[in-house]
């Protein structure tokens, strides 16, 4: 991708609009369903620490763009914003878990900014939506963008950026104007959460670990008669009712099933995915030796289920057409009533807001979320982690001004209940009622499906602090005790190994070239599992996959022999 000046960029790519929100590129899509997996509740002064990381949809770009920023300096600027001079800052929005809409976003941003300026922090915020994440987040670095802050995440842009050297290393900043910041992500997260010794971004943190699983119209299920899918059984236990839509209504797809993020990418139980695709440690209790992904047995008896499912017609045929890159499927089909049931995290609490978003277009339908990968099973137990998943990582080139406000802001932010309902929930009586007890409703007549509200995962603030609904179901407010019980997960001893992701960047970026293309028959089902599973193998060796194992292995090795 050729590299744009920042002029060209900008033109390209932002338009203002009221209220400091910027749409990126063209029309904005269709926004997410509202993705919420929140908290359990305290003030900003009295809340337990947090915990551990949200399970994150996987995606993956098979080619990312270099960058030229340079690495950062240290702060030595003035907080201007506290001084006078007003300061802007700009956030890159996460393309799920907020509405993608302007009149959503931009009344918030403007009452954040006015009541920062108010209580004498001189910054204004601006909030940037690209319709292209996938592809034009990564050109904002490479072009110069002015921008300040981003939500980004291992799984997503954050590894290959920070190997660049465009992210901003932040413990400085934090210790200098971020102490409350610091205090509310607590020590134990922060300290979990360092990359080669540096904060690479704000870790967005809740729980020790949660579900993954299916989302499902219930409304069908009970009308067809078909049993509920179990945590215990897995996914097999899901297939009658797969067939029951299927024999009751042929036009509706049973599963909607997308190729970056499947049934074959749950992964429970003790296993160890080190930071590379294609290659995996199945028991990290037992023999701690990688092996190829598509050789585990779990994950093959996966895909073959997926494939059976393929061949009796209960997932999609070939592959659907998407707005977004993830985190779209609810919206795309579940809501307009064209495919019954989707891949989720956190099903089991997320039906909640996916339901209200729903029933804006469908009142008589209802969803119902249940984990899939086993951790309510009295059999097994998984791995939970101190670890982020989802983070706000800050532009190296971005004026030190912009990244110490960025960090006043995040600061001010936890510094009160008001402040982080305001950044979450939106304007108390517009978005929504709040209610006692870290509870809130629903404004009468707001429609679910654009009004604003900003999600815990992507806001930079704990989940603990979001609040939950006032009618929130005892199954779901279950599930979020268990998610943030420590005593449910056992812990790798060995999670704070990082491969060295610069020395490896040439090979990784060879095996990411071919990676998505290798797996597409096994996480589609629409090949043969064994075919799908030759053909994974032979091109991912052939791009070097065996190779990049043994330095991976060795690297874990001398991690082990250093911290036995």
């Amino acid at each position: 991708m050729a590299k744009l000046t920042r002029r060209q960029m900008l033109k390209a790519t932002a338009t203002m609009t009221i209220g400091g929100v910027l749409a990126a590129c063209g029309s904005t899509p269709a926004a997410p369903a509202a993705d919420q997996t929140s908290a359990t509740g305290s003030t900003a002064s009295s809340a337990n620490p947090a915990t551990a990381a949200p399970a994150a949809a996987t995606t993956s770009a098979a080619t990312e763009v270099a960058t030229t920023a340079p690495p950062a300096a240290a702060i030595t600027v003035a907080p201007a914003a506290s001084t006078g001079k007003l300061v802007k800052i700009t956030l890159v929005e996460s393309w799920f878990g907020l509405p993608q809409y302007a009149e959503s976003i931009a009344p918030v941003t403007k009452a954040i900014s006015e009541k920062m300026q108010k209580e004498g922090l001189n910054i204004e915020l601006e909030s940037l939506v690209l319709d292209d994440h996938a592809t034009k987040y990564p050109v904002l670095y490479s072009s110069g963008a002015d921008f300040t802050m981003a939500f980004d995440a291992p799984w997503y842009k954050m590894d290959t950026l920070r190997a660049q050297r465009a992210l901003v290393p932040l413990e400085d900043l934090v210790a200098q104007y971020g102490p409350k910041l610091k205090a509310e992500i607590t020590d134990k997260i922060y300290q979990a959460n360092l990359m080669e010794g540096h904060l690479y971004g704000i870790p967005v943190v809740f729980y020790y670990g949660a579900s993954s699983g299916v989302i499902l119209r219930d409304d069908l299920r009970q009308k067809y008669k078909a049993p509920e899918p179990t945590s215990e059984g897995g996914w097999p236990t899901l297939q009658p009712y797969l067939e029951a839509i299927k024999a009751n209504q042929p036009q509706t797809i049973p599963w909607a099933n997308i190729p970056n993020y499947t049934i074959t990418d749950i992964v429970g139980g003790h296993s160890w995915n080190v930071g590379v695709k294609g290659m995996i440690i199945p028991d990290a209790t037992k023999e701690l030796t990688l092996v190829d992904y598509e050789s585990w047995p779990a994950f093959v008896d996966r895909a073959r289920l997926l494939r059976s499912w393929w061949e009796k017609g209960l997932i999609n045929k070939t592959d659907l057409n998407m707005s977004g890159t993830s985190q779209t499927v609810e919206p795309d089909y579940i809501f307009p009533g064209k495919a019954a049931s989707c891949i989720e995290n956190e099903p089991d609490y997320k039906f909640i807001d996916f339901t209200k978003a729903m029933k804006s277009s469908n009142p008589d339908a209802s969803l119902m979320g249940y984990d899939m990968k086993g951790i309510y099973s009295t059999k097994t137990r998984s791995f939970g982690g101190l670890k982020a998943g989802n983070f706000m990582v800050f532009n190296a080139s971005a004026p030190k001004e912009q990244q110490v406000a960025g960090i006043q802001f995040f600061n001010w932010l936890v510094s009160s209940q008001d402040n982080m309902d305001l950044w979450l929930m939106g304007i108390e009586g517009v978005n929504y009622k709040k209610e006692a007890n870290l509870r809130f409703s629903e404004v009468p007549g707001v429609d679910a499906a654009r009004n604003y509200r900003r999600q815990w995962y992507v806001s930079g603030v704990s989940g603990r602090f979001q609040r939950q609904p006032v009618d929130l179901p005892k199954a779901a407010a279950d599930a979020l005790t268990f998610f943030s019980t420590e005593s449910n997960w056992d812990f790798n001893p060995h999670e704070q190994f990082q491969i060295d992701s610069k020395a490896l960047e040439v090979d990784i970026a060879k095996l990411n070239g071919v990676y998505d293309e290798a797996m597409h028959g096994l996480v589609t089902g629409q090949e043969p599992t064994d075919t799908a599973i030759s053909k994974a193998k032979k091109l991912l060796d052939d791009a070097g996959r065996q190779q990049l194992k043994q330095k991976v292995q060795a690297e874990l090795n001398d991690y082990l022999a250093k911290h036995p």
